[in-house]
């Protein structure tokens, strides 16, 4: 091509560029929003990816267990009987008196870098408790008082001190933040096999909600109420019981009313069991080796909330009987509390419902969700010293015995001969009651559970 042609070429071009500018710049604007918002948003995204959405806010120190348990593993795992065995351990070893356990890490364990795993890179957070490592596979943990259900602590996936490395199978890829909160994480598999993972963080259920709808995540995990959610041929629903929480009625035992036990039993067998719900007639769930079978039932029982109604007569006046019951519930148990008042009010009761967004620091009954240990041991709970975690503010010089004896004994059959006396009692004493074990939701596109099965999400 001559310098003639050549010449004639860019004018034609230049002609051509000045004729259609706002046509050409106004793709290449659309081509740089493109790219931004893909870089942002993901707006495209692979077939092999996951968008997962949590309920809650969460620094890069407190992690949900649902992503730690993505990027790593604990010390100690928990069986289906609640009992504690090895994990990333060969063993520990305890003294007598369950002050001092000595754990060993297995060979050849790495993070996720491929650096060897020494006791060192471990930090430990556990009240009064001092943790040293002797040699690069051992963790010592000195204890002021008697524990013996320390290992039960360490179920929670190890993490690389001062970083977010784990064991895999995933790695964390990036963080995203609103001032000091996570808002996104993206998650790489160690196998290309796995999804990547992004997983967003929603304030509340509500926002998450309009978030699965709008088709910025695929999943959500953990709502309380899966019914917000229209019904639609393209979605699954998930459940599991979740047996590290307890529906439960605190009755406030230093109130005039509530603190007379044959009307607190009354109350007890009075109260339905909820439908659709696996029934809680004791602190602790059915399949935990620490559970007694023989202790009292309480629920759906009219007969014997009316025999223990009239016991309660014979000490209180009908001024008293007649009195207003108020059974406070937080938001997310209105419906269960509504029944349970109309239960109340069969007995004779003035009983009426209160909910609130928060935890009250006086209530008469208090309908609440709350966390119950791994471990048998319910100290924190109802021992009479624990005035912050004792809601029902419950004195019983029988179950504090128990309670103190449970976690300074180390054998399964002597602990549990405690654990039997401490159910007998409480359950007797009737300071709540326990209504069921509610359920962890999973909302999911369809398109997207062979994904989730491959992380095993879907499976607990």
């Amino acid at each position: 091509m001559n310098l003639r042609s050549t010449r004639l070429l860019i004018l034609v071009i230049l002609e051509y560029l000045k004729r259609h500018k706002v046509w050409i710049l106004g793709g290449v604007a659309l081509i740089i929003i493109t790219i931004i918002f893909q870089t942002k948003a993901n707006f495209f995204h692979s077939q092999n990816s996951l968008r997962i959405g949590l309920i809650g806010t969460y620094q890069e120190h407190d992690l949900p267990e649902k992503v730690t348990e993505l990027i790593s593993s604990g010390l100690v795992e928990v069986d289906s009987n609640g009992r504690v065995k090895p994990n990333l351990v060969t063993g520990w070893e305890v003294n007598n008196d369950a002050t001092s356990f000595k754990f060993k890490l297995k060979d050849s364990l790495r993070w996720v870098d491929n650096s060897p795993i020494k006791s060192s890179d471990l930090e430990f957070s556990i009240p009064n408790t001092s943790v040293s490592f002797p040699d690069e596979r051992t963790i010592q943990f000195d204890l002021k008082e008697p524990y013996s259900p320390l290992p039960s602590l360490l179920t929670k996936p190890i993490l690389k001190k001062g970083t977010l490395l784990g064991i895999g199978p995933y790695r964390i890829k990036k963080i995203e933040k609103s001032r000091i909160f996570i808002t996104k994480i993206t998650l790489q598999g160690n196998d290309s096999k796995l999804p990547i993972v992004y997983i967003r963080f929603y304030p509340n259920e509500k926002v998450a909600i309009t978030g699965f709808s709008l088709d910025e995540v695929q999943v959500l995990l953990g709502l309380s109420n899966p019914k917000a959610i229209p019904t639609n041929p393209l979605i699954g629903i998930r459940q599991m019981t979740d047996y590290s929480k307890i529906v439960t009625v605190l009755f406030q035992t230093t109130d005039p009313l509530l603190r007379n036990r044959s009307l607190r039993q009354a109350l007890s067998y009075q109260a339905p069991e909820v439908k659709g719900e696996e029934s809680a007639d004791n602190p602790y769930p059915p399949s935990s080796w620490a559970y007694n079978s023989d202790s009292k039932k309480y629920l759906s029982n009219p007969e014997e909330a009316e025999a223990a109604l009239e016991r309660a007569k014979s000490s209180l006046s009908d001024d008293k009987l007649h009195s207003e019951l108020i059974l406070t519930a937080t938001l997310n148990l209105e419906d269960v509390g509504k029944v349970i008042v109309e239960s109340w009010k069969k007995l004779g009761f003035d009983a009426k419902l209160r909910v609130e967004s928060g935890i009250p620091q006086n209530f008469q009954a208090l309908l609440i969700t709350q966390s119950i240990p791994i471990d048998p041991d319910q100290y924190f709970l109802w021992h009479a010293t624990q005035t912050k975690t004792n809601l029902t503010k419950y004195d019983s010089k029988r179950v504090d015995k128990d309670l103190e004896d449970g976690r300074k004994i180390i054998t399964e059959d002597e602990r549990r001969e405690k654990y039997f006396d401490f159910q007998k009692t409480l359950l007797e004493d009737a300071p709540a009651i326990f209504l069921y074990f509610p359920k962890y939701n999973i909302v999911y596109l369809k398109k997207v559970e062979p994904l989730l099965n491959k992380i095993s999400i879907l499976g607990g």
